[in-house]
């Protein structure tokens, strides 16, 4: 899996700031509340780095859904199945016709 770094803006880090004053969580109250380290609420609060799982008991515990977009994203690497497929369809139909040409080998030679 490929991981696209995905930062929060100043904006959002601003916004997510205000609503922990305003609800009264200070960080270290949230980290203890979700069950990890203080600096990786800080990280999380800052932009600095990310986390799904956090981010998403973060939005669960604040009762506000999509406060961090990176959580709803879908960070897999592109897989393009139609594409793939037609490259195994043809790999499997070359392996075939090389084992075929083989056994006619094999046969015309007894």
């Amino acid at each position: 899996m490929i991981r696209q770094k995905v930062y929060l803006d100043n904006k959002e880090v601003v916004y997510i700031r205000k609503l922990l004053l305003e609800k009264g969580i200070r960080p270290i109250d949230l980290a203890r509340r979700l069950g990890v380290n203080t600096s990786t609420i800080y990280k999380i609060l800052n932009g600095s780095t990310r986390s799904k799982r956090i981010a998403l008991a973060i939005e669960d515990f604040l009762g506000v859904p999509n406060l961090f977009p990176y959580a709803h994203q879908d960070t897999s690497s592109s897989f393009d199945y139609k594409d793939t497929k037609q490259k195994l369809t043809n790999t499997l139909k070359n392996t075939n016709n090389s084992q075929e040409k083989t056994e006619n080998l094999i046969a015309n030679k007894n």
